[in-house]
């Protein structure tokens, strides 16, 4: 039987296995895909050990291991090696590494041609913001400003630019059109709530729960979901995988809707 994991520091409460089980099911693939939760120290051994089981066909990576395993891959793909971050392995005579979670948020955004002109903030720099940076620079937004606890260089621009500090958020909330937050925390006070203009489009990467800490605190905003993204990067990686593009059908957004209550 062919093997898949989703690999993280939290993994176990993944959705990723009810969604490619789902679908292993539907299309009658013989195949099980399960969670696999490591942390730093056992990280580096326990995967060289996956990767030796000779049944295992791919793995996806979640936090915070998208940039730690690539020194495990023998080959990156243009997006993996450009965003420099992994969330899709496929195990074959080499060990090849892409991403998808560019493509999956994309996927999430309303089809606006005016959308591009929009300012748009980031909320931390981790694998999966690199990869939203990636495909935002990519497909012309311009107008981009990213936040994160710690200061980093930014990617993707034609110029040197940094992350601006947490503790200047409140600088930049009024003005942001779309807010993504790409932390597992919830990054706005109660103080700058006020700031976030009630016709900002609001997105939350984090899928369970659906309403998040950060989208509960506006009710009336318009949201993307995490849940989205989540479905979007899966269906590249089952292609991938199997050669074919799965359906995203109510029976399977039924019962994810039911598990992020």
């Amino acid at each position: 039987m062919k093997k898949f994991y989703v690999i993280g520091s939290n993994s176990s409460k993944s959705l990723s296995p009810t969604i490619f089980n789902y679908w292993f099911s539907k299309y009658k693939i013989k195949a099980s895909y399960k969670h696999l939760q490591l942390n730093n120290k056992n990280f580096d051994i326990k995967i060289k050990e996956i990767l030796q089981d000779k049944n295992l066909v791919g793995l996806n990576i979640t936090i915070p291991f998208k940039q730690k395993i690539m020194k495990h891959i023998d080959s990156l793909n243009k997006h993996s090696r450009e965003i420099n971050a992994v969330n899709c392995l496929t195990v074959r005579s080499k060990i090849i590494g892409t991403n998808t979670d560019w493509v999956g948020y994309f996927k999430t955004l309303p089809k606006n041609k005016n959308l591009k002109k929009k300012k748009i903030l980031i909320m931390g720099y981790g694998g999966a913001a690199l990869a939203i940076h990636y495909v935002l620079r990519k497909k012309g937004f311009k107008n981009i400003t990213i936040v994160n606890r710690t200061k980093k260089k930014l990617k993707f621009e034609n110029e040197t630019k940094y992350t601006k500090s947490i503790s200047d958020l409140g600088k930049h909330l009024n003005t942001a059109q779309i807010i993504i937050n790409t932390t597992p925390k919830n990054l706005i006070s109660s103080k700058n709530k006020k700031l976030v203009n009630p016709k900002a489009l609001l997105s939350d990467i984090v899928y369970k729960p659906k309403e998040t800490n950060f989208l509960k605190m506006f009710p009336k905003n318009k949201k993307i979901y995490g849940i989205s993204m989540l479905l979007e990067q899966a269906i590249p990686c089952f292609k991938i995988w199997f050669g074919f593009n799965p359906s995203v059908d109510q029976k399977l957004i039924k019962v994810l809707n039911n598990k992020i209550k």
